[in-house]
């Protein structure tokens, strides 16, 4: 899978916790990709997006990478979507508790503003048939 997908993917699997369940479709793609790759692409979009310190970097890298881990089982799981969306929901939610002490203020706002961009870039795919 190329670099790109991954992390439109990993993103993508952040930005779908509040998307309808037929998002899940998406998510079927991201079996193909490990942990480390998804954590890695993370990392890259927040970089870009976020200015990280190098202090930071490795803060966000590792946190990426701890949380790509835990989410590796829901993504691979044979559970239905509705509880894969809410163990998703959950970890998620533990991410970002530990992702706010790391980021500025300002990063914070960005990260969630990228991320919402995401999500309606999912959602205007999806409802423009990219999901069928």
């Amino acid at each position: 899978m190329r670099r790109r997908d991954v992390l439109g993917f990993g993103v993508a699997a952040v930005a779908v916790m509040s998307a309808a369940p037929k998002a899940f479709g998406q998510m079927d793609k991201l079996r193909n990709t490990t942990p480390a790759e998804r954590a890695g692409a993370q990392t890259e979009f927040m970089k870009s997006k976020l200015g990280l310190s190098p202090d930071q970097m490795r803060a966000v890298s590792d946190l990426n990478l701890k949380y790509a881990t835990k989410m590796e089982p829901v993504i691979k799981g044979s559970s239905g979507p509705l509880v894969r969306m809410r163990e998703m929901r959950e970890i998620n939610d533990e991410k970002e508790k530990e992702l706010k002490g790391i980021l500025s203020p300002q990063q914070w706002e960005k990260y969630e503003a990228a991320r919402m961009e995401m999500r309606e870039k999912l959602e205007e795919r999806m409802e423009g048939g990219g999901q069928r």
